[in-house]
Parts: C-alpha cells; sequence; structure tokens
C-alpha cells in the first residue's frame, strides 16, 4: 500500500544518502520492514508465465570474523505481455545445483507451474534444474555470455572484429539465417582460430532459440542481461554505498528493500 511503499521509499533513501552507519544502526533499519520483507518473498505467484529468466549475482558479506564471496540467486518471470516481475531472490553459499533445485523448488512451492522459455547461462547445475523441474519447456542459453566464451578464444586485438560478426547472429529476420550466418563465421576462422569454430558448430543452437519467439520479445529474452547487467549494477551500488559488510541475512534483506521500492 501507498504508507508501506513510502515507508520503504524513507529507509532506502537514508541507507544510501548516509555514509556514516554503524552494523547495529542498518540490522535496525532492515528490521523496521522484516515483516513487508517476509511477505514479498513468499507471495503467491502466477502460475504461468511466458519466460523464466535465472542468473547471479556476487557479494561480499562478513562470516563469523572472514568476508566471503556469496552468490545471489534471482529468477525473473516475463508474462506474455512483455511485463517484468522478480520472482525470488535467495542468497546461498554456493551455485551448485543443490543451490539452484531449492530456489527453484521455493517458486514452484508457492505457485509457480509452467514457464514456456527458459534463459539462463550454461551453468550446468542451473541448466538440469531447469529441464527437470519444467520439462518440456525449451531452454534458452544466454548469447551475451556464449559470446564471451568466443571472445576469449582469439587475441585481444582481434575482439572487436569477431564481436562485430557474432552480433550479425542475433539480429537475423529468423534462425535460418542466424544459423547461415554463424556457418559462415566459424568457416572464416577454422584456420587460425579452430577453437571458435568448435564452439560455434556444437554450441551455437543452443542460443538461437528466442527466434521461435515473438519477435519484440526477443531482446528480452535472448539474454540473462536483465539480472546481469541492470539488476546486479544497481545491487552493487546499494551494497557499496552502506560501507560496511553485512551477514547474509542482512545483505539480502537490504537488496530485498531496493528491489520492493
Amino acid at each position: 500500500d501507498g504508507v508501506s511503499t513510502n515507508k520503504v521509499k524513507k529507509i532506502t533513501d537514508k541507507l544510501s544518502s548516509d555514509l556514516s552507519f554503524s552494523k547495529s544502526t542498518v540490522s535496525r533499519l532492515i528490521k523496521e520492514l522484516d515483516p513487508m520483507i517476509e511477505s514479498w518473498r513468499t507471495e503467491k505467484l502466477n502460475e504461468n508465465y511466458a519466460y523464466l529468466i535465472s542468473d547471479a549475482c556476487y557479494f561480499y558479506v562478513r562470516e563469523n570474523s572472514k568476508v566471503v564471496k556469496r552468490p545471489l540467486l534471482i529468477s525473473v518471470g516475463v508474462d506474455k505481455t512483455g511485463y517484468r516481475k522478480i520472482l525470488g531472490v535467495d542468497m546461498k553459499i554456493d551455485e551448485s545445483e543443490e543451490s539452484w533445485r531449492e530456489h527453484i523448488l521455493s517458486l514452484k512451492e508457492r505457485g509457480l507451474k509452467t514457464v514456456g522459455l527458459t534463459i539462463s547461462d550454461k551453468h550446468k547445475g542451473l541448466v538440469k534444474v531447469l529441464e527437470e523441474e519444467f520439462s518440456g519447456s525449451p531452454h534458452q542459453r544466454c548469447m551475451v555470455h556464449f559470446e564471451r566464451n568466443l571472445l576469449s578464444k582469439v587475441p585481444a586485438k582481434e575482439r572487436k572484429m569477431l564481436s562485430s560478426y557474432l552480433k550479425m547472429i542475433y539480429n537475423c529476420p529468423d534462425k535460418e539465417m542466424a544459423f547461415k550466418i554463424a556457418n559462415l563465421i566459424s568457416d572464416k576462422y577454422r584456420g587460425r582460430y579452430p577453437k571458435v569454430s568448435k564452439l560455434l558448430d556444437e554450441n551455437v543452437e543452443e542460443t538461437l532459440t528466442f527466434y521461435s519467439y515473438l519477435r519484440h520479445h526477443h531482446r528480452k529474452i535472448r539474454t540473462t542481461n536483465l539480472i546481469e547487467g541492470t539488476l546486479n549494477s544497481m545491487l552493487k551500488r546499494r551494497s557499496k554505498v552502506v560501507g560496511i559488510f553485512l551477514t547474509d541475512t542482512q545483505l539480502l534483506d537490504m537488496l530485498a528493500l531496493y528491489l520492493l521500492r
């Protein structure tokens, strides 16, 4: 409601503007909104989403007397109109198959049943979980992660040219044309950089699933950039502003506040 929204904004603005907070002050401010955060993280979900985007962002947290790096698992649902909603966030010890399964199962326990397409990078554990928990749903491998893998196979001076070629694959009128361009690029690099050709030949099809869906949705569903780029950048800025290392629970609550705004 309006009062709740105003309260969230007031506290997050305070967290963003005042760099002199102690850990106890941050903890107290976050605790004020614990009921709202818990309500958001456990709310019932729609049964169906056209697309499900899943990825992880990494943050430093305090664990006992050490500072450690932990993954924040995030899933975003996109409906048939293109409207995007953050469905779930979970701080985990690692990005294992077990962690991802717990994350996805928590979404299903809250009501999610089917998705038309799953989108992620090629994290083996995550892909396996998505295939098993949403059997029958096609999978789109993030083309940005794939492009990075390809660019790592050539010297720095060659990357700009290769990147320009790869972009042609993902801006075609249809999948058939994308395949043709991918094959041409593969042939071009086969002599000097066979690893590029091998990666293209064996994996490019996994990144072209999006061509079977609505054209005006292509930019939103061919990559996980909504999470890894947009959300990750925003959350990293917010976590740095506080200027202290929180526990994983405190950090999760603080980030949830910004997502609630």
